[in-house]
């Protein structure tokens, strides 16, 4: 008689495909959230009159709304991948908790990195957008066009911050998950950290992070900073969830 052990990897696998058909809520809001991005990034006008006979009307488009939206977007994806009905999902298999971890950041790193393409062509539909409705002098940030490296450069960065706002979210929602006192803790120190003023060598700890990772001149370090960050955050996420089971 021979026993069939099922290795991680089929495991994963048939958990990551489960949760791609179930899922789909997830890529849902993201379109919602990037159209609401591409409209309040295009409703930006201002007109003057330059003379008794010219009246100059500037119509702005910024990319950065989708972007930022696409942000809180995967940080709130992250905590939601993390509760309690998408982990009961994972009892439908034979599973453990590093296999229901693995598909669910699986899930979560594709999630990020349709959001952060997504995002910044986004930004080029609403540049299109303004262009169609004022076709006379455009200027615009360099595009795929004219300076295709620094446009991949820009989606790379996207999807990185992407993932890292997935991570963080993911990684907060565990700790709820193991235990509902967290989620007042999380609040306290939002609410306290900046009142306090709790600094590291002089500037805000928020500061100093942000500053850690958007004052990044060189992407190799900058995507060094966010793979060694993500695997950390994944690490406490299985760590703190380990005695917890499946299904509670």
């Amino acid at each position: 008689m021979y026993l069939t052990v099922p290795r991680l990897t089929d495991i994963v696998k048939k958990q990551f495909r489960y949760k791609m058909n179930a899922y789909t809520g997830i890529f849902s809001s993201l379109l919602i959230m990037q159209l609401i991005g591409i409209f309040f990034g295009v409703n930006s006008y201002s007109s003057y009159e330059a003379s008794e006979s010219l009246r100059i009307t500037d119509a702005t488009s910024t990319g950065d709304t989708p972007v930022v939206l696409t942000l809180v977007w995967a940080f709130i994806t992250g905590i939601l991948v993390t509760t309690l009905a998408y982990r009961n999902d994972a009892f439908s298999f034979v599973s453990n908790r590093l296999s229901h971890h693995l598909s669910s950041f699986l899930l979560v790193l594709l999630a990020s990195v349709v959001g952060g393409i997504t995002a910044v062509l986004a930004g080029s539909i609403g540049k299109f957008i303004v262009y169609a409705q004022n076709s006379t002098i455009t200027i615009e940030s360099p595009g795929l066009l004219d300076s295709p490296f620094s446009f991949f450069i820009g989606i790379a960065t996207s999807i990185l911050y992407t993932i890292l706002f997935a991570g963080l979210g993911y990684t907060i929602g565990s700790f709820v998950q193991r235990s509902k006192l967290v989620i007042p803790l999380i609040v306290i120190v939002l609410i306290a950290l900046p009142a306090l003023n709790l600094s590291v060598g002089g500037v805000f700890f928020i500061e100093k992070t942000i500053a850690f990772f958007g004052t990044e001149t060189s992407f190799l370090i900058f995507l060094m900073k966010v793979v060694i960050t993500v695997v950390v955050l994944f690490a406490l996420s299985v760590a703190v969830t380990n005695k917890t089971e499946v299904r509670k």
